[in-house]
């Protein structure tokens, strides 16, 4: 697909030859010397005051043209961190669709009390974390694998937070200290497989469900905190097959950015690279009835960050 980035951001891309870092504005790209985008981001307090100045030679027709290049997942993670349940349009969804069948209260009632439910979680509670795996990220254009086992694959996108300094136990009002940039990720789920009845008494099964092969699109691109200004204006949204069925903005986060790496560096330390998902508002699958199969065309894309297009196939046996 066809991209531009305004101001600059980092990716990893792909010319036939071999894979490299770069530094991509808006229809060029430098490759740089760092091995790959998270060795920079090891080095992240002294690389990034110099990448205005490098992305402005590339508005001059220096570097190489991007739509000559492949694109690829922008950094492999140490670590992935996920937020479920985070959105205030998400958790009401949630609530209305577990209602059960001899509850008489109205939707608007079951709003309200959802409502006040989180604005109290907001106040006294904390985030729900899960783990991902690395080796369940793909590219933005890469084709996502439907495994055989599931008839309820679900979608879902979210803003996504890149680190960019070693993090423990940082107080909110230093966590963007931390954050070297944002990027887009889609968080793939098995629905059928996520809570098997043998399994429930432990909980969600979370490798079954969330960390197949291809079932954490990553991307484009990773655009740096200071490119892209504040985060709780932009535009996140999925289509499937060209129809919206996602769209939000981070600003109804139950726990802003802040508030979700705070939490994570307090149970454990977040390295340069690592992701941090921050939830994923209403609209997925479950809220449609409506199942990805092979040749539905998701694209999840946030203002500011890029848009990446992934066509689902069914996996290889």
């Amino acid at each position: 697909m066809t991209r531009r980035v305004d101001g600059y951001a980092l990716g990893t891309f792909s010319d036939g030859n071999g894979e490299f870092a770069g530094l991509v504005s808006g229809d060029r790209v430098m490759p740089l010397e760092a091995a790959t985008v998270r060795d920079l981001l090891d080095e992240w307090e002294s690389v990034r005051d110099r990448l205005p100045e490098r992305a402005a030679t590339l508005a001059d027709g220096g570097g190489r043209p991007l739509a000559e290049l492949a694109v690829r997942a922008p950094v492999m993670p140490r670590q992935i961190i996920q937020a479920g349940a985070n959105y205030r349009s998400h958790v009401a969804e949630i609530v209305l669709s577990g209602r059960e069948p001899d509850d008489t209260r109205s939707d608007e009632e079951l709003r309200r009390e959802a409502e006040t439910m989180m604005d109290e979680k907001t106040r006294t509670g904390s985030p729900f974390f899960f783990s991902g795996l690395p080796a369940a990220i793909c590219g933005p254009d890469d084709d996502v694998l439907l495994p055989a086992e599931s008839a309820k694959v679900d979608w879902e996108v979210e803003l996504t937070a890149v680190i960019g300094k070693t993090a423990h136990r940082v107080p909110r009002e230093r966590v963007m200290e931390h954050v070297a940039g944002f990027t887009v990720c889609n968080d793939i789920s098995a629905r059928d497989l996520q809570f098997p009845p043998e399994h429930r008494p432990l909980g969600g099964d979370w490798i079954r469900a969330k960390n197949r092969p291809t079932f954490l699109p990553t991307g484009p691109f990773i655009t740096p905190v200071e490119v892209l200004g504040d985060y709780r204006e932009r535009e996140i949204t999925l289509d499937l097959n060209g129809e919206r069925k996602q769209s939000d903005v981070p600003a109804n986060l139950l726990f802003d950015v802040e508030a979700i790496i705070a939490a994570a560096s307090t149970a454990t330390t977040l390295y340069p690279g690592d992701l941090v998902l921050t939830g994923s508002p209403a609209g997925n699958g479950g809220k449609w009835q409506r199942w990805l199969g092979p040749g539905d065309v998701v694209e999840a894309g946030i203002s500011g960050i890029g848009v990446q297009r992934n066509t689902c196939v069914q996996e290889p046996r």
